[in-house]
Parts: structure tokens; C-alpha cells; sequence
């Protein structure tokens, strides 16, 4: 290699490697450590193991004492819980207790409505924010600021519920309600990460050259923002799907949030595990998203 040449670029796989495992370590034991949360405040929940069927009247002691047996095994926590993991690796995620139904059964039937409302949640919100956000570039001042603001703060008071009430009583679909939660968080973060983005000097520099706006736009304004933006969808992942688990329940919709109401109003052990990891996993994946986006933000600032 010659004098005054630089040396090829070459990426530090020892480094990344280092850092994936530590992420993944870390989520493990994140999703474990919910899982057990879980299905401590299930356990030790006011009424756990009482069956309602134990006040019938015409039960006899031998069949009350047995009803009762059926939740014996679940009466200690730790070692029901190195079960469940146990039987999880290979696959088994046990049978639900007020269902009768296999766990694994009751998620793949539940989790493409939630997956889709979710889904169409997010579009809908991140396609509404960056619309209204670009439309304040064009339209700077203080009437849409104003606007702006009390429409965002408007919809941040308002809790999930609420909203989830409002939609039932119009019909709406599933999907427009997660979108109002979603919407003003999104729509506040990058209308500021825009408004950072034009004021930088390379985009002042490349208007006074005459560029046109969408080549400023694509070349220059996403070009610093996208970091930033991807950082903002692995937040927004989980804070949609934290939103569907209360809007499914009040809407009566068939998804994951109606089946964790459920399971939790029957303190159904084993399904409220599951749930509870499959949960966690999503926010957790979600916020790691985020947080790798944002040290690529930094080593790129």
C-alpha cells in the first residue's frame, strides 16, 4: 500500500459478536424475568385455585377435594415454572386451564388478528404524522404549530381506554384506535427531528444552490433522519402493541388482548405466562431496535 493511501475498511466482527450475544443474554433473561413476574401475581392473586365449581351444592367432599388437586401442581411457583420452561424448549406450552385447549392452539388463532391490527395501527399512524409533519415544513407559523399541539395534546389525554370506548361506540375498526394512540407520540418526534434535520448547514447550503425540494428531501433530510426514524419504529412497535392489549379487551376483538383479559379474570396460569412472555419478547425486541438505532445514530454523528 502506498504513502498517503488509506487502509481498507474493514468491519470489527469480534466487536459485533461481543455485542450481539450481550443483547441477547440480556433479552433472555428480560423475557424469563417477565415470564416469572407473570406468573407470580397470577399465583399469589387473591382466590387463585378456587374453583367456582367447588359452591356447588350437590359436589360431594371427594369431588370438591378433587377439583382442588387439579391445582395442586401449580401450587409451587418456581418449580411449575422450570416445568413450563422445560417443556416449552420442546415445544409444548401446556394446555389452558379454563379452556381446556392447547396454549399453542389459542395464540396461533389469536395473534394474526393482533399482528394485523397492529400492523395497520402503525401505517396508518406513521403514514398521518410524517404527512402532517412535511405539511409544517411548507406551512411553517404559528396557526399549524397551535393547531398542531392542541390536536397531539388532545389525544395524549386521553387514555386508551377512553379511546377504546369511543371506538366501540362508533363501530371503528380496531386499527384507527391503536393509529389516535400511536399518532401524537409519533407525530411530535418527527415533526421536531425535521425541523432538526432542514436547519442543518449542508441542507441550508444545498437550497442556496438552487436543489430542488425533494432532492433535498431524499438526498439530504432523510439521509440524517433515518437513524433517528428507525430508532422511533422499534419504540412505536411496542407502544402499539401495549395499546392493543386494553383496546382488543373493551372491543371485544378476537386477538391477543381479549384472550389476556380473559386469562387473567380466570387467573389462567399457563396461559398467562405465555402471554406474558410473548409480550415481553415483542417489547423488548421493539425497544432493542431502538436502541441499536440509536448508537448507529451516535457513531454516525
Amino acid at each position: 500500500m502506498s504513502r498517503g493511501t488509506l487502509p481498507p475498511f474493514s468491519v470489527p466482527w469480534k466487536k459485533v459478536m461481543r455485542l450481539f450475544l450481550r443483547r441477547a443474554v440480556w433479552l433472555m433473561a428480560v423475557i424469563l424475568a417477565g415470564g416469572l413476574l407473570g406468573a407470580t401475581l397470577v399465583r399469589y392473586a387473591p382466590g387463585y385455585g378456587v374453583d367456582e365449581r367447588e359452591l356447588d351444592p350437590r359436589l360431594s367432599q371427594a369431588s370438591v377435594e378433587a377439583l382442588r388437586v387439579q391445582h395442586h401442581p401449580n401450587a409451587n411457583l418456581l418449580g411449575y415454572y422450570a416445568k413450563y420452561l422445560t417443556n416449552a424448549v420442546r415445544g409444548d406450552l401446556g394446555i389452558s386451564e379454563s379452556t381446556q385447549r392447547p396454549v399453542s392452539e389459542l395464540i396461533h388463532e389469536r395473534f394474526p388478528v393482533t399482528a394485523k391490527a397492529v400492523l395497520l395501527g402503525m401505517l396508518s399512524a406513521w403514514s398521518l404524522a410524517f404527512f402532517l409533519a412535511m405539511l409544517g415544513q411548507y406551512f411553517r407559523g404559528w396557526v399549524f404549530e397551535v393547531s398542531s399541539t392542541l390536536l397531539t395534546g388532545f389525544l395524549l389525554a386521553l387514555p386508551s381506554t377512553v379511546i377504546a370506548l369511543l371506538f366501540v361506540y362508533f363501530r371503528a375498526p380496531v386499527y384507527l384506535a391503536i393509529a389516535c394512540v400511536t399518532f401524537p407520540k409519533l407525530f411530535r418526534f418527527i415533526h421536531n427531528l425535521l425541523v432538526q434535520a432542514y436547519e442543518q448547514p449542508h441542507v441550508l447550503a444545498a437550497r442556496a444552490r438552487g436543489i430542488g425540494p425533494v432532492r433535498i428531501f431524499l438526498r439530504h433530510v432523510l439521509a440524517f433522519a433515518s437513524p433517528a426514524l428507525f430508532a422511533l419504529l422499534g419504540v412505536s412497535l411496542s407502544l402499539a402493541f401495549g395499546a392493543a392489549i386494553p383496546i382488543e379487551a373493551l372491543t371485544d376483538s378476537p386477538g391477543i388482548g381479549q384472550l389476556a383479559w380473559f386469562a387473567a379474570i380466570n387467573r389462567d396460569l399457563p396461559l398467562v405466562v405465555n402471554l406474558t412472555l410473548l409480550v415481553t419478547l415483542i417489547t423488548v425486541a421493539g425497544n432493542s431496535l431502538a436502541d441499536y438505532s440509536g448508537h448507529l445514530a451516535t457513531r454516525a454523528s
